[in-house]
């Protein structure tokens, strides 16, 4: 089916004066890389999120680069960069002080989900590929002008361009005038644009909770309707927005609207299991967020394991407190086989929540050796571990003292000072047996 869409006669120019952007706000890698492909002969904008950002006046994250050179022209211009991509060639230029991702002018629109496992060949047969396999040139129908690469995006707001050669905004979609009014409103037909690209749905109430608009009436309705095709989407691609909402700082909020659209239940039906009991964790770790830490992946991932893990320990105690291992790390593996698989969780992250998860079950009581706490402190999963037990003490899931004693005795171990040992019990002096007499 055709998607195209006919390239406006005239788009909407902000000049510099007239709007909030100020090179101070880009990255020095961005501003290269803009810089470089201007003085080359290129057109270069920055689109999505950052001039979004920056027009609300945000910090953004990262900054995308739109060009109509090239992938190969692209990597001659920079020596410190990669082709990426199998559906569409990306090229990533590496900075120290992070990646700036350029791409070229589309016309396509996003192309449709691959099956897992396909490799290189099989998607060039099943007409994906946008570089042949004999290494010929990039066929031309998939790329554009930069309106028709504004009209495929997802949202108006998102759709704006910074024209590096005289700092002017480009709006094609009227997304100026949305982001003013606080609106959010997909290109186009909405339906159209999920079932082109179901995760759209899950950013779509990812934007309306972290910038605070409100949705367009027929793009709400639309997540409605399409809500089922979110089952369509790549488990990686589902994962990314996953922890994407985790460590967005307002992931109590994302996660609640994504239950009350019935998405989490396809996406994470664990997470929606746990109803309510997930929410003071998610608030903690929003509170974490804020203060600047950043936890890992296997962190974000098993936060919303926690109230369930938390149920677990109470029903694998034998004789009081003591907790029977084996039992819990059987229903660990239970609890996590399922997920890992539906969101292809890589092996590493697998290993370092459960054995994290099950490294709290030791921290449950205060520490009674040094050598205890060196032992625990020297694992690789270790900080997953604390971090995941800080989380549910903060959520009121765990006791806070033995937390506590924990924090006492690894400051002490980082800073050098011994830990208390308890005194070695002295073996009682046995009396030499008599010999019977004969």
């Amino acid at each position: 089916m055709n998607n195209a869409v006919p390239e406006p006669l005239q788009p909407r120019v902000i000049p510099r004066a007239q709007h909030k952007i100020s090179r101070r706000s880009i990255s020095s890698g961005a501003l290269k890389v803009l810089y470089r492909l201007h003085r080359s002969g290129y057109r270069a904008c920055l689109v999505g999120g950052s001039v979004r950002d920056m027009l609300l006046g945000r910090t953004p994250k990262d900054f995308d680069v739109v060009t109509n050179a090239r992938p190969r022209e692209i990597r001659r211009l920079f020596r410190n960069s990669r082709i990426i991509g199998r559906r569409f060639r990306l090229v990533h230029v590496m900075f120290a002080d992070g990646i700036v991702e350029v791409a070229t002018f589309r016309a396509s629109p996003e192309p449709p989900e691959v099956p897992d496992g396909w490799e290189d060949g099989e998607e060039e047969a099943a007409g994906h590929e946008e570089i042949a396999p004999n290494g010929g040139p990039e066929e031309n129908n998939v790329y554009g002008t930069a309106a028709e690469d504004a009209l495929r995006r997802d949202f108006t707001i998102n759709a704006l361009l910074y024209d590096i050669a005289d700092f002017s905004v480009i709006d094609y979609v009227d997304g100026m005038a949305d982001l003013e009014a606080g609106v959010l409103r997909t290109i186009g037909q909405p339906d159209r644009r999920f079932q082109e690209d179901p995760v759209r749905m899950i950013r779509a109430l990812e934007y309306r909770v972290r910038l605070g608009f409100e949705m367009e009436a027929e793009t709400e309705a639309a997540i409605g309707r399409n809500r089922s095709l979110i089952l369509e989407a790549a488990p990686a691609r589902l994962a990314y927005e996953l922890l994407e909402a985790l460590k967005s700082g307002h992931s109590r909020g994302i996660c609640s609207e994504w239950r009350r659209f019935g998405i989490l239940d396809l996406v994470f039906p664990e997470a929606a299991a746990a109803g309510r009991a997930l929410e003071p964790v998610l608030e903690a770790l929003d509170a974490r967020v804020a203060d600047g830490s950043a936890p890992a992946d296997a962190v974000l991932l098993g936060v919303s394991f926690l109230p369930q893990f938390v149920s677990i320990l109470s029903s694998v105690r034998r004789d009081g407190d003591r907790i029977d291992n084996p039992a819990l790390l059987v229903a660990l593996d239970e609890i996590l086989a399922a997920p890992s698989l539906r969101l292809h969780i890589s092996n590493r992250n697998h290993h370092l929540l459960k054995q994290g998860l099950f490294t709290v079950s030791k921290m449950l009581k205060a520490p009674e050796r040094g050598r205890q706490v060196t032992r625990l402190v020297r694992q690789e999963y270790f900080t997953v571990a604390w971090q995941l037990y800080t989380l549910a003490v903060e959520a009121g899931l765990l006791p806070p003292e033995p937390h506590a004693a924990w924090r006492k005795a690894i400051r002490k171990l980082e800073a050098g000072e011994a830990l208390p040992e308890p005194e070695k019990r002295r073996p009682r002096r046995r009396r030499p047996r008599r010999r019977r007499k004969p």
